[in-house]
């Protein structure tokens, strides 16, 4: 956090920080914008606010989002975005929540000031609407620090630099009070409960200000340091300062800044303690901040009662703590650089705890760093340095685990040079320091081969200098660039970077190439090039998405998921292509003539999906009576007519009465619906022909009687195809598979369903019109409370334009005969998406190890199980993951992924106490079973639609 304060004081300076008071504005850059979205944030949390009553946090973070948390669950309720522009525009330094929780303030280092020179704001967001109310400003210079005042009628703002102070006093729709007498940051600001203000800043003083903004005290802080932090307890008869570097929190007295007492921290304390506030009792004073315990682990201190307690549970947080907020139940919650948050209750256990979702990419360093010597495979640990080290490769599109770094790779040269880099500022060459980088720590270092110019890696860039130290180009990526590679013929840079990405960029003038991402926890992932084609795991096309700010300031961007534009932009051919050609126009050329397809032109602003937005005044909705009524507007950014709304109940369909508008204007409409006696979740998407917008859904509480008890139908449809027409394709076990599961399947009749109703559709008898019917009959037979199970077995195959077809038993495999002999995958998709109740389907339809040669014809399993999920709403279970081979073995008599079934489903050992087996239980149980039957060749996946919630598929 050290060098982090640093950089933004630097940068504040060295990108202009300083904006007039007007300017004229041009429009947000309107070019969409790829950025991660992970569910989480992906770069340093650097605020919290609570709401007076303890039920919402909010957190704002570098990665230039917001978010709204539910505190009783942990739950995200929504995602906050302001306009954003390239390098700094956009990154939230400051945010703060109104008393009520229905006002979010947002600020920081603003896209209007790094775009067009004007000033900056402070975004006031409705947290319910989730719309934009207005914007206050423009003030001067970047807005480091928010605070409302406890009654929520005045909000005050520091800024960086010499510019002081603004506040604003409700409605928020007059000039503020400014003082600009400050002769540095201001960082602390806090309101007492008589409404009077106090600050800290840089300039080493301490202010107090009364109700009506008159300056009653200014006094030096007692210790000699940087002030960054001031609390009033919660009688306001104590004033608390922390410090940026100072191991010390000092009390002095609210009435005249005089010395009371100081907490010093020096004999356990290695750095400052910057983080403060007062517990809800007032009783103890609460620390945190860049100080660091044993095993680097930044603990909280609680000062009070005589006595000094260490917090050490290993979910806090392993680095600087950014903020401390205290609690109405007597706990806090705690920010941190990591990117991490959480809480914890009054006895000091943890309560809630979001860990980084990136991949930490510091000290991936010479030796924590190795590529294939072309960089298509780059091995690199998940932790810290070369922690739980992974492969990713992008010729097989896989990402495994990896204990061992494969013989043949490569890490990156540090000596041929005299480079003093790693921590230092500035790194020096031949013991000068080079004036590029005098403002930034310096984290990684490469010598490119065959040459002496050498890559550097900063807090803030990644860097090209030749043997004299002349700065031959730079790029500014998102995070600091903790590691460097080159491959062997010094063509590709490969850094990863502060963000949790991997980037590959042409070393001739550094021209971004590629990027991955991988979701820590559960290792979903997506590559993908500047122009967004990706590549992706099952499950993780959206971890990336396109941000598209509004017409004006005051409009909030857009933000489209990936999958969104799937039918476009999935193409792991470029993806694999792009570090061949090392120039993505010339991958995308070469996959569209090996694919046989032409790409469009269309640029994304024409294509944008349909927007719905809710127009309820609560979070959720409470409810004692089944009919009910939801309002909402729907908008179309790209002008493309609406074809119609789409309406949800836990993640499936469902019927609405009367006439559903579609008309895309300002007007609030309003849609009546039937929702189950008990809590659920009613998701809206609007859609342009067959493209989707993004869902969004409120929660439904229910409060009148339930129906708790009801056993569920189930009705399936099992279908199995061994004997094909082209003995070539014949499988010895898959109809075996689908009547053994379908033996199983009913045995659950009486247990865990009232009743169980099954279709087997065997070898000839799978045709396309009989899927069809089949499908209809399950429309028509299920209800919302209903169980409905699909299992395919056979071969199935994925046409160079992502077309997913199952192979009947007359089907032939050649291009000019395939789309006619076999059953189109959309057939499949379409009927499942129109089932109400919970759907699940298992699809072992990838290409056999006994069957389809692998370089005649595959399923991509991954763009299968991606548009399934997604487009059919429905839960899937795939045998194979990517273009893996799923294998049947005589040793059992089915199929690797039938035998996993059919032995957990009947195994004591896979239910809970409850008895009940649930589709994550299966879906771990399943990656298990298949991987030991398979001696890891097989992965099976499964892929769900946020909106389903956890249910169960059978019981003991």
């Amino acid at each position: 956090m050290r060098a982090l304060i640093r950089t933004l004081v630097v940068a504040a300076v060295m990108m202009g920080g300083v904006a007039p008071l007007r300017a004229a504005e041009k429009a947000p850059p309107q070019e969409p914008v790829l950025r991660i979205e992970a569910g989480m944030h992906t770069a340093a949390v650097q605020a919290i606010s609570v709401s007076a009553d303890g039920k919402l946090i909010v957190t704002g973070s570098d990665d230039k989002t917001a978010r709204l948390w539910s505190l009783a669950d942990g739950k995200l309720l929504k995602t906050f975005r302001i306009p954003v522009a390239p390098n700094w525009g956009g990154r939230i330094f400051a945010i703060a929540l109104s008393p009520d929780g229905r006002t979010l303030a947002v600020a920081g280092y603003d896209a209007n000031f790094a775009y067009n020179g004007g000033g900056h704001f402070v975004y006031l967001f409705d947290t319910v609407e989730g719309r934009l109310t207005r914007r206050l400003g423009p003030l001067r210079n970047i807005i480091g620090k928010l605070a409302f005042s406890l009654d929520g009628t005045r909000l005050a703002a520091g800024m960086w630099g010499s510019f002081g102070i603004a506040v604003w006093d409700a409605p928020f729709t007059q000039q503020p009070f400014i003082d600009a007498l400050y002769a540095n940051n201001v960082l602390g600001l806090d309101f007492a409960p008589d409404g009077s203000l106090a600050t800290a800043s840089w300039d080493k003083h301490i202010r107090i200000y009364d109700r009506s903004l008159s300056l009653v005290v200014k006094a030096k802080a007692p210790s000699d340091d940087w002030p960054q932090s001031v609390a009033y307890s919660p009688d306001g008869s104590n004033l608390a300062v922390g410090y940026y570097s100072a191991k010390v929190v000092d009390y002095v007295s609210p009435k005249d800044l005089k010395f009371v007492a100081k907490a010093d921290a020096s004999k356990y304390a290695n750095y400052g303690i910057a983080a403060i506030d007062w517990r809800a009792d007032g009783a103890v004073l609460y620390a945190g901040g860049q100080y660091y315990a044993e095993g680097s682990i930044f603990p909280v201190i609680a000062w009070g009662q005589g006595a000094t307690t260490y917090f050490y549970p290993p979910e806090g947080p392993h680095d600087t703590m950014t903020a401390i907020v205290a609690l109405p139940n007597g706990g806090l919650a705690y920010s941190s650089v990591e990117p991490r948050w959480g809480t914890y209750d009054s006895a000091g256990r943890p309560a809630i705890t979001y860990a980084p979702v990136i991949a930490d990419m510091r000290e991936k360093i010479t030796g924590n760093l190795w590529s294939s010597r072309d960089g298509s495979a780059v091995w690199f640990g998940l932790a810290r340095g070369k922690g739980n080290p992974f492969l990713f490769d992008i010729n097989r599109l896989s990402f495994d685990s990896r204990p061992e770094i494969p013989a043949d790779f490569i890490t990156a040269v540090t000596d041929r040079l005299d480079v003093e880099w790693n921590g230092q500022i500035p790194a020096k060459l031949n013991k000068k320091p080079l004036q590029a980088v005098t403002q930034w720590v310096s984290r990684s270092l490469a010598m490119v081969p065959g040459e002496t110019n050498f890559m550097l890696g900063t807090d803030s860039t990644l860097d090209r200098f030749d043997e004299t130290g002349q700065l031959k180009w730079r790029v500014w990526p998102e995070g600091a660039a903790h590691g460097v590679n080159m491959t062997a013929d010094g063509k590709i840079v490969i850094a990863t970077l502060g963000d949790g990405t991997i980037r590959w960029y042409r070393a001739s003038d550094g021209v971004e190439l590629l990027a991955f991402f991988v979701h820590a926890p559960d290792r979903k992932w997506i590559a993908w090039t500047p122009k967004g084609y990706y590549a992706a795991s099952p499950g993780g096309e959206d971890l990336i998405g396109w941000l598209v700010n509004g017409k004006t300031w005051d409009d909030i961007p857009d933000f489209f998921p990936a999958s969104r534009f799937r039918d476009r932009f999935y193409r792991p051919d470029i993806v694999q292509q792009v570090l061949i050609t090392q120039d993505e126009a010339k991958a995308v050329q070469f996959a569209d003539a090996a694919a046989g397809r032409k790409t469009g032109d269309q640029t994304i602003q024409t294509i944008l999906p349909a927007v719905v937005e809710l127009a309820v005044d609560s979070l959720e909705i409470k409810t004692d009576r089944r009919d009910i009524e939801i309002p909402y507007k729907l908008r179309s950014p790209s002008g493309r007519e609406i074809t119609r709304l789409e309406v949800l109940i836990d993640g499936r369909p469902v019927t609405t009465r009367g006439v559903v508008s579609i008309e895309d204007d300002a007007e609030v409409k309003t849609l009546s619906l039937s929702v189950p006696p008990r809590d659920s979740e009613i998701t809206l998407v609007a859609y342009i022909d067959e493209q989707p917008g993004v869902p969004v859904s409120i929660p439904i509480r229910w409060t009148g009687e339930g129906s708790a008890g009801k056993k569920p139908n189930l009705f399936a449809l099992i279908v199995g195809v061994s004997k094909y027409d082209d003995t070539s394709l014949r499988l010895n076990f898959a109809a075996k598979d689908a009547e053994d599961f379908a033996a199983m399947l009913e045995r659950q009749r009486g247990v865990y369903y009232k009743d169980v109703e099954i279709k087997l559709l065997l070898d000839g008898e799978v045709t396309e019109k009989a899927l069809q019917i089949e499908l209809t009959k399950l429309k028509n037979k299920s209800t919302e409370n209903d169980n409905v199970i699909v299992f395919m077995a056979g071969h199935g195959v994925t046409t160079p334009d992502q077309d997913f077809y199952f192979l009947p038993t007359d089907a032939n495999i050649e291009p000019d005969m395939l789309t006619a002999t076999a059953i189109d995958g959309d057939i499949v998709r379409k009927g499942l998406s129109k089932i109400p109740g919970k759907v699940v389907l298992f699809l072992d339809a990838c290409y056999s190890g006994n069957g389809i040669a692998s370089g005649r014809s595959a399923v991509d399993m991954t763009g299968v199980s991606n548009s399934f999920s997604s487009n059919a709403g429905v839960v899937m279970f795939a045998s194979s993951s990517g273009r893996e081979v799923s294998y049947e073995d005589a040793s059992y008599e089915n199929g690797a992924f039938t035998e996993a079934l059919l032995s957990i489903f009947t195994d004591p050992k896979a239910y809970n106490d409850d008895k009940l087996l649930s589709i994550a239980e299966l879906d771990e149980a399943l990656t298990t079973m298949v991987d030991q039957l398979t001696e890891g060749k097989q992965t099976p996946v499964m892929t769900k639609p946020g909106a389903i919630k956890r249910f169960f598929v059978a019981a003991m």
